[in-house]
């Protein structure tokens, strides 16, 4: 009787281990992600500005010296979209930048919100666009289960950055 109480009671635990490791702890980035709207049912682009940052304070990136025209950054301040990038077969996205005092302050993209393919890029253009913001470059993580998607929203976002420069 021991022994089918003891084994009952590991095989409860070792389920109830295999099913958490499975599911695992949720990413608190992905639990406080609001784009302020509900995804549209339509397959069709939508402007969608992702959550402006909360953490941290705003930091002014450092005056360029007199006469130079361009920060030391290389971006010209404005707002800069990049050309529209095929996700494969899933749509296409398109960034766009705003720059002020030679940093890139603010990141937009349209992208497609209908079905799967919706679900799948509002969970990723949020961290894409974070990731953006972060490393003030097209050079950032693609997004796990979202391998088209982050692909086209970088070389989107690589093509804003470029107009910046021009």
């Amino acid at each position: 009787m021991r022994r089918a109480v003891l084994a009952f009671a590991g095989t409860a635990v070792g389920t109830t281990l295999i099913i958490a490791t499975k599911l695992g702890p949720r990413p608190a980035a992905e639990a406080t992600v609001d784009l302020g709207q509900p995804p549209s049912a339509s397959a069709s682009p939508q402007a969608v500005a992702a959550p402006s940052p909360t953490t941290g304070p705003v930091v002014a990136a450092p005056a360029s010296p007199k006469g130079s025209g361009k920060p030391k950054t290389g971006l010209q301040d404005g707002t800069f979209p990049g050309g529209g990038a095929a996700a494969g077969r899933y749509g296409t996205i398109k960034v766009s930048i705003v720059v002020s005092g030679g940093k890139i302050t603010d990141v937009t993209a349209t992208y497609p919100t209908g079905g799967q393919t919706g679900s799948i890029n509002n969970r990723a253009i949020p961290r894409l666009r974070q990731e953006a913001l972060t490393a003030q470059s097209a050079s950032i993580a693609t997004v796990s289960g979202a391998t088209y998607t982050s692909n086209a929203y970088k070389q989107s976002l690589q093509a804003a950055i470029n107009a910046a420069r021009a």
